[in-house]
């Protein structure tokens, strides 16, 4: 491997986070120089100089090979999360080391899970920090690293390729440099918009821009203790449940139908796959909370059970309510939300619902093919014939994401962590969902009662969850046969 185009690239990718960091420290200045403005400043300078230095010291190569591609992206996601632990770590305060760390691979990884106990303590600069990894994180590092390379040759084609998932790539018909202004787009206009309803519904200009950036990149960082519940506003709410739907489906096709003004996006099998089991799970748990007694009123059955439903499938996680304390039903309800998650394309993690759409339709077609023997029948979607090594690889993906999910619920129960808690954040940090169950996490809670090491894998995992188990895998297998 040619390991001066890996650093180099790599080090771009550190120099999106440094920018990050100035700007959180412009926030700092403007709050009055408040406590996080030196951290920032220093952790900013840090990062920089590290990300200069293989952009000084090697040269700039016009092609990459698979292998390399793949290290970019692991070391970009990896060192991201690690550089974005020193503000953290030079403030103080509940960040210890671990808890530094959980922190920054949870927001850069989007997932939106905290350690933190007192949100509002944190000054104004390292509030705008968090919200500003989940943005790096949403966009994606290497996303960045295409928006200033300076080529558009074989570079991007190949990175573009490495970032987006298998199952989103024929709604992607773009070429890289298209790809990249069609992401980007999107992911502005989404938002532009939501900043400026979120301080119409109410919301300071502060509190908005944090909310955006968290809610455009399906994060769940928030200003506030309580999280969404601390506005007491049910506009807040339908602005957020809006853009968590949005922020959650295929960016290609939301940028097609805009572009071409009709409303491909809706037509789309995967979309109404989406939307329908947004909309059964909503229901569900929403009758559950009200024939429950946990909510006196239909209405705000109705408010929190679609809230907690779409925050959780969309991989955000805000909450409005402390869902621990629901029935098991809406516990189970959201746990499979937890799984399933939003479209391929999008700023979402977990197996997605295009993977599991098509195991339905899989799983329609071998039914049909035992009724009739004789019959040829083929999986489609959206016209188009989904091949065999496609479903073969989604079968594959789903097993393995199960699997690797069991197996860290085992790891963490060996640390002490209860059943409930053990499950729900295996899940959670696999699928970057954030929230979960149990005893040492919640909707309204923190991560800080989990053991030192178990939030140590925890960060592993959400960074396992965000790249893909492909990608990982893919890394090690070339690796492997490279040595």
């Amino acid at each position: 491997m040619n390991w001066g185009v890996i650093t180099r690239n790599v080090g771009i990718a550190l120099i999106c986070n440094a920018v990050f960091m100035f700007l959180s420290a412009g926030v700092a200045a403007l709050d009055g120089f408040d406590t996080s403005f030196s951290p920032l400043i220093l952790g900013a300078v840090i990062t920089l100089m590290v990300g200069l230095f293989p952009l000084i010291f090697t040269k700039r190569a016009k092609d990459i090979n698979t292998r390399e591609g793949l290290a970019i992206l692991l070391f970009s996601w990896v060192l991201s999360c690690l550089f974005a632990m020193i503000p953290y770590v030079l403030w103080g305060g509940e960040f210890t080391l671990v808890n530094a760390w959980f922190e920054s691979a949870s927001g850069i990884t989007t997932t939106g899970a905290t350690i933190l106990e007192d949100i509002e303590a944190l000054p104004k600069g390292l509030l705008f920090w968090r919200s500003s990894t989940h943005y790096i994180g949403g966009l994606g590092v290497v996303v960045f690293i295409m928006m200033i390379l300076p080529t558009f040759g074989t570079v991007r084609f190949k990175m573009s390729k490495m970032d987006v998932d298998e199952i989103s790539k024929s709604n992607y018909r773009y070429k890289s440099d298209t790809f990249i202004k069609v992401v980007v787009t999107v992911y502005l206009g989404i938002t532009v918009a939501s900043f400026l309803l979120l301080m119409l519904a109410g919301m300071s200009p502060f509190d908005a821009i944090n909310h955006a950036l968290s809610v455009t990149a399906t994060g769940g960082f928030s200003t506030k203790n309580a999280s969404i519940a601390a506005f007491g506003s049910v506009w807040i709410e339908i602005i957020l449940m809006f853009f968590m739907i949005v922020a959650s489906l295929h960016f290609g096709l939301i940028y097609a139908s805009i572009a071409g003004r009709n409303l491909k996006v809706l037509k789309n099998p995967v979309t109404k796959f989406y939307l329908s089991t947004i909309l059964i799970a909503s229901v569900l748990v929403s009758l559950n909370l009200l024939f429950q007694g946990t909510f006196d009123s239909a209405d705000d059955a109705l408010r929190n059970g679609f809230f907690a439903v779409i925050s959780t499938i969309s991989t955000t996680g805000f909450g409005i309510a402390d869902t621990n304390l629901w029935p098991v039903f809406s516990i189970l309800v959201l746990l499979y939300a937890s799984i399933q998650c939003g479209c391929s394309g999008s700023t979402t993690s977990g197996l997605r619902s295009d993977r599991v759409w098509l195991l339905f339709k899989a799983a329609k077609a071998q039914l049909v093919k035992i009724a009739h023997p004789n019959a040829v029948i083929s999986v489609k979607t959206g016209g188009q014939t989904i091949d065999r090594d496609m479903l073969s690889s989604v079968t594959i993906y789903v097993l393995l994401y199960l699997f690797i999910t069991f197996i860290m619920a085992l790891v963490y129960s060996v640390f002490g962590v209860d059943m409930l808690s053990s499950v729900g954040a295996s899940v959670s940090m696999m699928s970057n969902v954030g929230p979960c169950f149990g005893d040492i996490c919640s909707a309204s809670g923190s991560f800080s009662a989990a053991p030192a090491f178990v939030k140590f894998l925890m960060g592993l995992q959400m960074i396992v969850g965000r790249l893909g188990i492909y990608t990982i895998l893919l890394t090690f297998v070339l690796y492997r046969r490279r040595a």
